[in-house]
């Protein structure tokens, strides 16, 4: 799961402190929404763990936008 916006971030943490679960397999990613996405569809595709995944999409903050 991709957020890029503050609210975003609190509203998926406050539904999980309520004791609602991410289900299995998914993660909470604060990453750039597009680049982020387009990052970690890449890194799946080319076969890549979900931990390989998440790191490229929080990655996608430092890339550098000429």
């Amino acid at each position: 799961m991709l957020v890029d916006l503050g609210s975003a971030v609190l509203t998926v943490k406050a539904l999980l402190a309520e004791g609602d679960e991410l289900p299995d397999g998914a993660r909470l990613v604060d990453a750039p929404f597009v680049e982020g996405a387009v990052a970690a569809v890449v890194t799946a595709s080319a076969g890549a763990d979900l931990d390989a995944v998440e790191a490229a999409a929080r990655e996608a903050y430092d890339y550098r936008k000429v």
